[in-house]
């Protein structure tokens, strides 16, 4: 009895300690968003767009983009419905975010003008009502 206790008991101890050690979704978003940031950013996003910093805000779960628009898309006239409902498709297809979306978390974008000395050119938010809901209305937004 005691040689089998002496081969099961380094992995149980093994399991419980990888067990304790486990976070929780909550807080690996908030790890791997701010470790993100710290590494990566101010990271290009593309010729016009800058992604400043990722933060996960608890209170709301939501996983918040800020970005800072330059150039010739740092315009009051872009359409903003057109990007609202690019972004419903970007993260309704993003495996990145699968585990994030099948537990309900919130994700939100704001978007700063980089010629206008930081002012809020648009702050989008979805739910899980936004990108869980059927494309059939896709076309109007």
């Amino acid at each position: 009895m005691s040689s089998l206790l002496s081969k099961v008991a380094p992995a149980l101890f093994a399991a419980l300690m990888m067990a304790s050690c486990h976070e929780s979704l909550e807080e690996r978003a908030a790890r791997e968003s701010a470790e993100y940031t710290r590494k990566n950013c101010p990271a290009p996003v593309s010729e016009y767009i800058i992604n400043d910093s990722i933060v996960y805000e608890k209170a709301t779960r939501t996983i918040h983009y800020y970005y800072t628009i330059t150039g010739l898309a740092d315009t009051s006239a872009v359409n903003w419905n057109t990007v609202k409902a690019e972004l419903i498709r970007g993260v309704k297809g993003s495996t990145e975010l699968r585990a994030y979306k099948a537990e309900g978390f919130n994700f939100a974008y704001t978007y700063f003008s980089s010629k206008h000395k930081g002012r809020k050119l648009i702050d989008v938010r979805l739910t899980p009502k936004d990108y869980r809901r059927e494309n059939k209305d896709s076309s109007k937004n």
